[in-house]
């Protein structure tokens, strides 16, 4: 083997390891558990109220309060609201991931040959 060929291979190796990091390793709040802005109620954080904290929100609300808060909002904010955290699940980021890292192999193994 070439030493292009190991130093593209470290690169490429590299480059994935930084993209699953990055994909497998969110960021989590140290506390378990929050106190309701609302009504004070301790409460453990859910998906919602983790995304909110990765967003530097500083008030979080339990998920009565927050229902509660929903249904004062109009019909279309309301959707946009309960539809936008499962439009970002990153499917296709992963297939064409791994579609595209075979194929860089592949290319530079047929580069330096």
């Amino acid at each position: 083997m070439s030493p292009e060929f190991i130093i593209g291979a470290v690169i490429v190796g590299i480059a994935v390891l930084f993209f699953f990091a990055k994909l497998l390793l969110k960021r989590q709040p140290k506390e378990t558990y929050f106190e309701c802005a609302r009504c004070s109620a301790v409460s453990r954080h859910t998906e919602r109220t983790i995304e909110a904290w990765r967003n530097n929100k500083a008030k979080f609300f339990c998920q009565s309060c927050h229902a509660k808060w929903l249904q004062s909002r109009p019909l279309q904010e309301r959707k946009r609201f309960t539809s936008s955290v499962g439009s970002r699940s990153g499917c296709l980021g992963v297939v064409v991931l791994f579609a595209l890292v075979p194929l860089a192999c592949f290319l530079l193994v047929q580069a330096y040959d």
